[in-house]
């Protein structure tokens, strides 16, 4: 079974952006990041990946919050997960995401839908 965390919502202080979930029900003791964002095309959703004790645990960055996401890529912004009481800076984000885009853009195996929510928010 696939540990998921999502995102409630963002805030933004300082340079630095916070993406927010509540406490998850597993311990994310040792997390890292692992510097990787792919995509849910069902649900339109993006996924960071940490990796605690060998297994996954995917960051869910839904479509509502995705607006606030943008800011990223047009500032120097450093990025922040904050899940209950855990904090962990997730390097290298902004460029996992244009990277993600870059392949979204025109790309059909994303599928429709995906396509254009990102190019109504991200590339317009």
């Amino acid at each position: 079974m696939r540990k998921k965390l999502v995102i409630e919502h963002i805030e933004m202080h300082d340079q630095q952006l916070w993406l927010i979930s509540t406490e998850p029900p597993f311990s994310l003791e040792g997390a890292k990041a692992k510097h990787y964002m792919l995509t849910d095309s069902d649900h339109l959703a993006f996924i960071y990946i940490l990796e605690v004790n060998d297994e996954f645990v995917y960051v869910t960055i839904p479509q509502s919050l995705w607006k606030d996401l943008k800011a990223v890529l047009s500032g120097e912004f450093r990025v922040f997960l904050q899940s209950g009481t855990m904090r962990l800076e997730l390097p290298q984000f902004k460029e996992e995401l244009a990277y993600l885009l870059e392949n979204i853009e025109g790309n059909a195996n994303y599928g429709e839908e995906m396509e254009k929510a990102v190019k109504e928010i991200f590339l317009t």
